[in-house]
């Protein structure tokens, strides 16, 4: 609750914290993955745009506000406990709308002592609005299976209504 509380307040502050951004798409990755290793809220949602939709190991999060409270907690959780090696990036699109591919080798361990070496692929789709882009879309896959089905169960038992509203 009192995540969900730091949150609403955090898009209170929208003209604050939404009024940030980067002026090159990867910069705007990359400073987004830092936030999320530094557990910085308020700096990894400076990155994303008020439209977002995440793709995330099979689950849908449709607004930045669903990301916030249900994965980006979890999200910030793992990049605390693993190591992203960039291994490859390509970069294009034109104008105000920007894409960025990048390959990451993620190693570490989860909290119940499974160790983690995958790659992880990402996509990347930014919107510049002003002088600055922030990212409107993320997609994240990986290449172990048992990871992703892992997650995806996780992030899906996560949406679902308890035992008690099904009928």
């Amino acid at each position: 609750m009192r995540l969900a509380a730091l949150l609403i307040a955090l898009l209170l502050a929208a003209p604050a914290a939404f009024g940030q951004g980067a002026r090159i798409p990867t910069e705007a990755v990359d400073r987004f993955h830092a936030a999320l290793r530094a557990k910085n809220t308020a700096g990894a949602l400076s990155m994303l745009d008020r439209g977002l939709v995440v793709f995330e190991f099979g689950v849908v999060d449709p607004t930045v506000e669903a990301y916030g409270l249900r994965h980006m907690p979890w999200d910030m959780d793992l990049a605390g406990i693993t190591t992203w090696k960039l291994e490859t990036r390509r970069v294009g699109g034109e104008g105000n709308e920007r894409w960025v591919l990048s390959t990451y080798r993620v190693t570490g361990k989860q909290t119940n002592g499974k160790l983690i070496d995958q790659t992880t692929l990402e996509t990347v789709i930014l919107r510049r609005s002003g002088e600055l882009f922030r990212i409107v879309h993320f997609h994240w896959s990986t290449n172990d299976a048992a990871f992703q089905a892992e997650q995806q169960g996780q992030r899906t038992s996560e949406q679902a209504p308890p035992e008690s509203e099904k009928k």
